[in-house]
């Protein structure tokens, strides 16, 4: 049966529906924090951050549901905080009921919001700090002290430039390689070929090879010669493959055969990739070079060749540097263009990092919650990264509570003006109060220092303001009673 609610009614219905999930999610904040127990098939399962949790106890009430739909699309698009978000997002929506009950109008009050950015901003940069302790942010982010300074570590030494790739390793601990060179994600064509080798030239084909024709004298030569080659193309099919196993199993040839992972436009712009850092010329019949025109000299080289797994590694690539720049800011222009776009982001800052020879693997070894370890790395690389983008604000709710203080000592305004400044005001010391209850402590948190990235912090709080804008603003629904 379907009913119209609206008024007092409406916003009744809504606090129950999200006042058992901001609950739970404050009680998950900060290291004092519970998390969610779940069960999962034949096993228990623990939900610790706010999306998670979110996903676990949100039912399907609408205001539920775009609560979990906002934590989830945050936790994709900023990498962490989303504990913080519905924590600041549940008493900004309090104080905002508060408000319009008292009579402010929700469409005034968001524009009030807007209004009170320029402070907002002033109240951040005085509280924001340049000098970044990576450890400390890493702290923040929910990483335990070891795999923080590992973190760290990775991060110090690839750079805000670079990238850290966190997977879960097949061996017990945590190991960290620093790379060097080129890599990207491959797998093997025909039976098994070499994993190692060096050094070694390589043909790049942004094409699918049916004949090796043209090139058999070239192949044979390599054979001759006891020389390495690696053969990188789209598809790898009938004679040309032929040629290879024939070569291969016969013992005369040192040849790995790949395709990248990736598919369509992505398999294109790794091949391209590849060539460009290893000095070969790509065969594509839309750069007009085919097989057939293929010379020795227009082949790429490399020093090393190890693939272990699907990571291909090539080191001493010797793609020319003046090649390399212009295709690395095409690549970083690609990634101010996804900003909105996580996955296209993350894909494009990996091929940033790995043809500018900037990368490193963190590997946390298979064991009990390995996979609970790999997300909360990826969390705090997150907010490390933000950290190094715009700066760090004192942590543990402190930075934020002393930004409310600045915002306090203006003017609040009356009616719609009040309420969005006591929205804010609220907001922001949420984390605190959620630390400092979930502590037992009265008064302020005495922990080691702690920081949280300003940036992230900031987007946080507008997603929250914004959330509850939405859900306050209401001013009638239907639903199934």
């Amino acid at each position: 049966m379907l009913r119209a609610i609206a008024g007092h009614a409406l916003q009744e219905n809504l606090a129950g529906a999200l006042v058992p999930a901001f609950r739970a999610i404050g009680a998950s904040l900060g290291p004092d924090g519970r998390h969610v127990i779940y069960s999962t098939g034949n096993r228990v399962a623990a939900a610790a951050s706010g999306s998670e949790i979110a996903r676990r106890v949100c039912s399907d009430h609408f205001a539920a549901r775009l609560l979990k739909e906002t934590l989830v699309d945050a936790e994709r698009d900023l990498g962490d905080g989303t504990a913080r978000l519905a924590v600041m997002a549940g008493a900004a929506l309090a104080a905002a009921r508060r408000g319009i009950a008292a009579g402010a109008v929700p469409g005034q009050v968001a524009a009030a919001l807007v209004a009170l950015r320029p402070a907002l901003d002033g109240a951040f940069a005085a509280e924001r700090a340049e000098a970044i302790d990576l450890v400390a942010v890493a702290l923040a982010a929910g990483a335990d002290g070891a795999l923080a300074q590992r973190l760290a570590e990775a991060f110090a030494a690839v750079g805000g430039a670079g990238q850290v790739e966190v997977v879960e390793g097949r061996e017990p601990g945590v190991a960290l390689d620093i790379r060097h060179g080129f890599g990207f994600d491959a797998k093997p064509v025909g039976s098994a070929g070499l994993d190692a080798m060096g050094p070694v030239h390589l043909i790049v084909a942004n094409e699918v090879i049916r004949d090796f024709r043209t090139l058999a004298p070239v192949i044979e030569g390599f054979a001759r010669s006891d020389k390495s080659l690696v053969i990188a193309a789209r598809g790898l099919e009938q004679q040309a493959l032929h040629l290879i196993e024939r070569n291969r199993q016969a013992g005369v040839l040192k040849v790995a055969a790949l395709l990248p992972r990736d598919a369509g436009p992505r398999a294109a712009e790794i091949l391209g990739d590849l060539a460009v850092a290893t000095g070969a010329v790509l065969v594509s019949d839309h750069a007009g070079v085919s097989l057939e025109t293929l010379k020795p000299a227009m082949l790429g080289r490399a020093e090393t060749y190890r693939r272990e797994g699907s990571l291909v590694a090539l080191t001493g690539v010797a793609g020319d540097p003046a090649r390399i720049a212009p295709r690395l800011r095409g690549i970083e222009a690609e990634i101010a263009a996804r900003r909105y776009l996580p996955l296209d982001r993350e894909h494009a800052r990996q091929r940033h990092a790995r043809l500018a020879g900037l990368w490193a693997e963190l590997r946390i070894g298979a064991r009990s919650g390995a996979g609970d370890a790999v997300a909360q790395a990826r969390r705090a690389l997150a907010s490390m990264r933000s950290a190094c983008d715009g700066g760090v604000i004192d942590g543990g709710g402190r930075g934020l509570d002393r930004i409310a203080a600045r915002l306090e000592a203006r003017p609040a305004g009356t009616g719609s003006g009040a309420t969005a400044q006591a929205m804010l005001l609220a907001a922001l010391r949420a984390p605190g109060i959620c630390l400092r209850r979930n502590s037992g402590a009265a008064g302020p948190i005495r922990t080691a220092p702690v920081t949280d990235p300003a940036g992230l912090s900031r987007s946080l709080l507008d997603v929250a303001l914004s959330l509850a804008g939405r859900l306050a603003g209401l001013e009638g629904a239907v639903i199934r009673h």
